[in-house]
């Protein structure tokens, strides 16, 4: 999945749902909020882990993204 910037060259998080977000919280995963691709072995308060995807330092927990507000 390609990484979305605004006009300010500023990157736009991925939002997911609240069913892949429960999903992964039962089986500690995570999302990069840059790509969108899933993470597997994630705590759920994980920030900033490196994406296996894209290589940016964007993977956060399920918990993490529900409290950062990224859930539709």
């Amino acid at each position: 999945m390609p990484i979305l910037y605004n006009s300010r060259n500023k990157m736009i998080p991925h939002r997911f749902t609240i069913e892949q977000i429960e999903e992964a919280d039962k089986n500690y995963g995570g999302f990069c909020i840059a790509c969108g691709a899933e993470a597997s072995g994630v705590e759920p308060d994980a920030r900033k882990y490196e994406c296996e995807e894209c290589d940016h330092c964007q993977v956060y927990g399920a918990s993490e993204i529900a409290i950062m507000g990224l859930v539709v």
